[in-house]
């Protein structure tokens, strides 16, 4: 079926469905709310079905939810998380200085070479390096840089690099969970809930940890002969090395000898004559020098090169240092300027550090900052989730979410513990086959609502939870993830072939199932929602018009 006919099929579907609740009274939608609901749909399977358009889509539906008066420019700006828009752009231009500076390649490089020559530690290690490089920049910047330093150690050993680029794929999207800024549903969950960087150090990123350890058992059984070859050529090309050195070393001693016999004149000795025939040392250097020993930069680099390094480096820890304590920032400033109860709003001084730092590489980067701002900055995607945002405050403001959480608080599973349940693995599964951002975006203001009408205080597990299931569940496929399409993006590009639907489904659904129940099980144990649904903050407004 062409793809246009099961797009119009699935909205005449989505439509009929709409009827069908109505008239049988499960939910008695309005017809605000069926159109509102509609135009969201053709969101969804716009972006299912035409991704290349899906900003086109994106742009008509909000044209639409204006003529249809169900969206006024008010509500637009109100519904469109600017601040998580303005806070990706600021965070898109440091990643972007850092990068062009080869930042992350020099720290990559810097750590395989300490790991050296121990093959069973170097793939752990290129885990967690995935795991924090996603949680101290964000997934799609850390997959980048991965899955180049992957490709480059696959072709040094000739292995095939699938297995161990879907290894770091889910890496990073565990990885992804463990900060705010992680990810973009993160960042929404952070402005939106109030959460700090610090509480998603304490809650979240402890399971990320579990959870990685968890995924690397599953994946060293299940690509077993991979690793175990990987491992194998390691460690040849070590013996290799030594054996080299000690080949060189055998030389300069007989040298020596030969010299001193010889009153000093100098030794004639053909190196082939000695028993040793090293195989082709071809492209010893998967990032930049030796895989083994770590370049010594300080006394051979140059000045400039030097002066760029500090500043790039003084950039990430003042980034994430203003990141880390922006409540204290947001406590501080509110008492020295005296903003209402003491207090800047949630979340104003960590957009207010993505902005800072941005304005600092853009000073630095001089006469070339508008080029910085131009193709560092991804206004694709900033667009498209503007426009999204848009079309899920419009739910909300006809009423659509208010319905579906009042359905849902006097359903079977009104309690905490179920509704907690229902919204992670509901939002985990639409991110396994959707898209993780859609997802989040759908469950938010449902949220909001269900804890604005509950009798009292609301177990905050309901957000962690649904940030796992966007993040961990979106390991289950390859369209399941951002971090999932790039890294399949540059296989093909570089002529690995398409990495198959099923190949990855197989993997993917035993390592997300796992992780999510891990997550819900440690999750539990830390809130104790299991007996008592308390939360250790107020509940905080999720959608403000």
């Amino acid at each position: 079926m062409p793809k246009a006919a099961k797009f119009f099929s699935l909205l005449l579907g989505t439509l009929l469905t709409l009827f069908i609740l109505r008239w049988t009274g499960v939910i008695a939608f309005d017809g605000r709310q069926i159109l509102s609901i509609e135009i969201f749909s053709m969101f969804i399977y716009g972006t299912l079905l035409f991704g290349d358009f899906r900003l086109a889509f994106a742009f008509g539906g909000i044209a639409l939810l204006f003529g249809l008066n169900l969206l006024t420019i008010e509500g637009f700006t109100q519904s469109a998380s600017l601040n998580v828009i303005v806070f990706l752009v600021g965070m898109f231009l440091v990643i972007g200085f850092l990068e062009e500076n080869q930042f992350f390649e020099s720290v990559v490089s810097s750590i395989v070479g300490w790991v050296g020559p121990r093959p069973k530690l170097l793939l752990p290690v290129l885990m967690i390096m995935g795991t924090v490089s996603a949680a101290l920049v964000d997934e799609v910047t850390s997959i980048l840089f991965m899955t180049g330093t992957m490709l480059h150690l696959t072709n040094k050993y000739k292995l095939d690099p699938v297995p161990f680029i879907i290894m770091l794929v889910f890496a990073t999207n565990i990885g992804s969970s463990a900060s705010s800024i992680g990810n973009p549903i993160g960042v929404m969950i952070a402005l939106k809930a109030g959460f700090s960087f610090v509480e998603f150090l304490r809650w979240s990123a402890p399971i990320a940890v579990v959870v990685n350890i968890v995924t690397y058992a599953i994946c060293r059984w299940w690509f077993a002969e991979s690793v175990v070859a990987f491992e194998q050529a390691v460690a040849a090309e070590h013996d290799r090395k030594h054996d080299r050195a000690a080949h060189l070393e055998r030389i300069s001693a007989r040298e020596q000898a030969v010299a001193a016999v010889s009153g000093g004149g100098a030794a004639d000795i053909d190196p082939d004559t000695i028993d040793y025939t090293p195989e082709e040392d071809n492209d010893d250097n998967p990032l930049g020098h030796s895989f083994y020993e770590a370049e010594s930069v300080s006394g051979n680099m140059d000045m400039g090169a030097r002066r760029t390094r500090q500043i790039s480096w003084g950039i990430f820890i003042l980034t994430i240092l203003l990141l880390v304590t922006h409540g204290q920032s947001e406590k501080l400033l509110g008492r020295l300027f005296g903003a209402p109860g003491g207090h800047l709003g949630e979340g104003t001084m960590m957009v207010g550090a993505s902005l800072l730092m941005g304005c600092v590489v853009l000073i630095l980067r001089g006469s070339r900052a508008r080029e910085l701002v131009e193709r560092r900055v991804d206004w694709w995607t900033l667009s498209f989730f503007m426009m999204l945002f848009a079309s899920v405050g419009t739910l909300d403001h006809t009423g659509v979410t208010t319905k579906i959480a009042e359905r849902l608080m006097n359903g079977p599973g009104s309690s905490p513990f179920w509704m907690i349940q229902i919204v992670g693995w509901s939002t985990g599964w639409l991110s396994a086959f959707l898209d993780n951002v859609l997802a989040v975006a759908t469950f938010m203001p449902v949220v909001g609502q269900v804890r604005a009408n509950a009798p009292g205080p609301y177990p905050q597990a309901i957000y962690w939870l649904m940030l796992f299931g966007g993040t961990f569940m979106g390991n289950m496929t390859v369209i399941g993830s951002t971090a999932n399409i790039i890294a399949v993006g540059v296989l093909e590009k570089r002529g690995f072939g398409t990495v198959k639907f099923g190949t990855w489904f197989k993997i993917g659904f035993i390592v997300s199932i796992a992780s999510m129940l891990v997550a819900t099980l440690l999750l539990g144990l830390q809130t104790h929602w299991f007996s008592s649904p308390v939360m250790d903050k107020p509940a905080i407004e999720m959608v403000q018009h």
